[in-house]
């Protein structure tokens, strides 16, 4: 197994055609991208939130979902995750202290019924980002969960300025 991740990655840096090749994940639920050096070098955008929620809801209006809202309190939440993995360098679901998605909510004020999320990191925009959530299944039934009618997004950088993207996906508690 070792030997052939090897050889995808000197291929990957060897041959600029394999640039955007994308490798699953091993383990579910997530993938590795290898880039251009053109693309490495590309700034971050900053995150526009409203157009965020457009391309979401253009997402789940195209796949028969209803559109939902943008939430203060989950982009709170979703803010705090970014932080945290920007800070580690390390990009995962749980917390530094454990606490997940709905725990992350409850927080900020949001009693969350439900409550999922998605991650990425090292995409360029949120264009990217999406367009990388929507080749995964995962990520893909997430952004389709009927029963979620709002959502909470955000991106930090850690030091080296590579970014970190969450996406929080709830509906209230009654």
């Amino acid at each position: 197994m070792q030997r052939y991740l090897f050889l995808v990655v000197v291929l990957a840096v060897a041959t600029p055609a394999l640039a955007g090749w994308k490798l699953p994940c091993l383990f579910g639920g997530c993938s590795v991208e290898f880039v251009s050096p053109e693309y490495a070098k590309k700034p971050v955008q900053p995150l526009d939130p409203q157009a965020a929620l457009a391309s979401i809801n253009a997402y789940r209006t195209k796949n028969g979902r209803n559109p939902v809202v943008l939430d203060e309190r989950l982009s709170r939440a979703a803010a705090a995750q970014s932080q945290n993995q920007a800070n580690r360098s390390w990009i995962g679901h749980s917390g530094p202290d454990g606490s997940k998605a709905k725990d992350r909510a409850a927080r900020v004020g949001y009693r969350a019924k439900i409550a999922s999320e998605n991650v990425a990191s090292g995409q360029k925009s949120f264009t990217d980002v999406m367009r990388a959530w929507e080749g995964s299944a995962a990520h893909r039934e997430n952004l389709l969960r009927p029963g979620v009618v709002a959502i909470g997004v955000a991106m930090a950088k850690n030091g080296s300025g590579r970014a970190y993207w969450t996406l929080v996906l709830a509906t209230e508690a009654q």
